[in-house]
C-alpha cells in the first residue's frame, strides 16, 4: 500500500522499455523523459531490468534519489510483456538504510581500537594461565579450572576477531574441515542454554565427515544465528530438529526445522535485508539473517527460509562439498 503524498508519479513503457506516457503528481517527473529508456533514466543496470518479470512488482531502491520504484509487467492477448507501469515512490525505508550504513561506517573506524583494548589483557593473563596449567599435576583440581579459563579467554579472543574481520583489518584463515564437527561445536557452545528453555535439540547430521573448504568460524557464526533465532521463536519451549543430507550435485543440504510460532507470508521476503527485523523495537539490529547470506555466498552456497505462522520455520543452507586438494589448490 502507498499513500498519494509518497508518490512522484507513474511511467508507463512499451515492450521495448521505452517511456511512452508520464503521470506525476508533484512534478518531480516531466514529459521530457518521455522516448527514453526506462533504466536509464532511473540508472537500473540493463542486467536487472531484464529480470522484472520473476517478482510482480519488481522493487528498486535508488539510494542517491531516495526514490523507490515498482515494476509491473503488463500483458497482451497472447500473454506476452505489452509493455511496464512503473510506480515512483519515496523511499523510507532506503533512508533507513543510508543512516544505517553511516553507523556501520562509523563503527569500522572504533572496532580496531576496542578489539586491540580487548586482546592486550587477554593476551597478558592467558600466558599467564598457561604457566600455571604446564606447571600443575594431572591430579590437582585447579588443572581442569585452568583449562576452562584458557578456553574461555580463547573464545573472547574469537569475538574480538570477528569484530576485526566485521571491519576487514584482519584476513581470514582458510582450511579444510568436517561440517558435522561444526554443528556438534555449535549445539554444545549453545546447547545448556536451550537445555534450561526446555528446548531438545534432536541431531539428526550425517555420521560420516563431509568436507569443506574455507573459514569454519564463518560458518558457526551463521549456524549460531540460525539457532538463536529459532530459540527466540519458542519462548515456552520446544524443539529444533537439525539434518544433514547429501545431494546429487556434490553438495550438502543442512537444514534447521524449529517447532516456534513461525513468520507471516509478507515477512519471509523481507528477512534478508539488512536493517529489516521481525524482533520487537530494540531488540534486533536486522543483521543477523543479512549477514548469513552473505557469508554463505562466499561459500559458493545458498540459504532459503520456508515459514508459515503456527507451523515453525525451515532454514535450508546448501553448500559444496570439498574438493580433493583443495586445501592445497588455494
Amino acid at each position: 500500500m502507498f499513500e498519494i503524498e509518497n508518490m512522484f508519479g507513474i511511467v508507463v513503457t512499451d515492450r521495448d522499455g521505452i517511456i511512452r506516457s508520464v503521470s506525476h503528481n508533484n512534478g518531480d517527473l516531466d514529459s521530457s523523459l518521455i522516448g527514453a529508456k526506462w533504466y536509464d533514466t532511473f540508472s537500473i543496470p540493463v542486467e536487472e531490468s531484464r529480470r522484472v518479470e520473476e517478482e510482480n512488482p519488481k522493487i528498486f531502491r535508488l539510494c542517491e534519489s531516495g526514490k523507490k520504484i515498482s515494476v509491473s509487467p503488463s500483458y497482451d492477448e497472447k500473454g506476452d510483456v505489452s509493455g511496464l507501469h512503473i510506480l515512483v515512490e519515496k523511499d523510507y525505508e532506503g533512508q533507513n538504510y543510508t543512516q544505517f550504513l553511516n553507523k556501520v561506517s562509523c563503527l569500522g573506524k572504533i572496532v580496531p581500537g576496542i578489539a586491540h583494548e580487548i586482546n592486550n589483557p587477554l593476551a597478558y593473563v592467558s600466558g599467564w594461565l598457561q604457566i600455571f596449567l604446564v606447571e600443575t599435576q594431572d591430579t590437582d583440581p585447579k588443572k581442569k579450572t585452568y583449562e576452562t579459563l584458557i578456553r574461555e579467554f580463547e573464545r573472547i579472543a574469537n569475538l574480538a576477531n570477528s569484530l576485526l574481520e566485521f571491519t576487514k583489518q584482519t584476513p581470514r584463515s582458510k582450511k579444510v574441515f568436517d561440517i558435522g564437527q561444526v554443528i556438534e561445536d555449535v549445539v554444545i557452545m549453545i546447547g545448556y542454554t536451550m537445555k534450561n528453555e526446555n528446548i531438545e535439540i534432536i541431531n539428526n547430521i550425517l555420521p560420516s565427515e563431509i568436507e569443506m573448504f574455507g573459514d569454519c568460524n564463518r560458518l558457526k557464526q551463521v549456524f549460531l544465528n540460525v539457532m538463536q533465532n529459532a530459540r527466540e521463536a519458542m519462548p515456552n519451549g520446544g524443539t529444533i530438529y537439525l539434518n544433514t543430507n547429501l545431494i546429487h550435485d556434490g553438495s550438502v543440504l543442512i537444514q534447521f526445522r524449529d517447532t516456534g510460532c513461525g513468520i507471516g507470508k509478507d515477512q519471509l521476503n523481507k528477512l534478508f535485508y539488512s536493517t529489516y527485523t521481525t524482533k520487537a523495537d530494540g531488540k534486533g539490529s536486522g543483521l543477523g539473517l543479512s549477514v548469513c547470506k552473505t557469508i554463505i555466498k562466499e561459500f559458493g552456497g545458498s540459504i532459503d527460509i520456508d515459514s508459515k505462522i503456527g507451523g515453525g520455520t525451515v532454514v535450508s543452507i546448501i553448500l559444496p562439498i570439498c574438493c580433493a586438494g583443495q586445501d592445497k589448490l588455494s
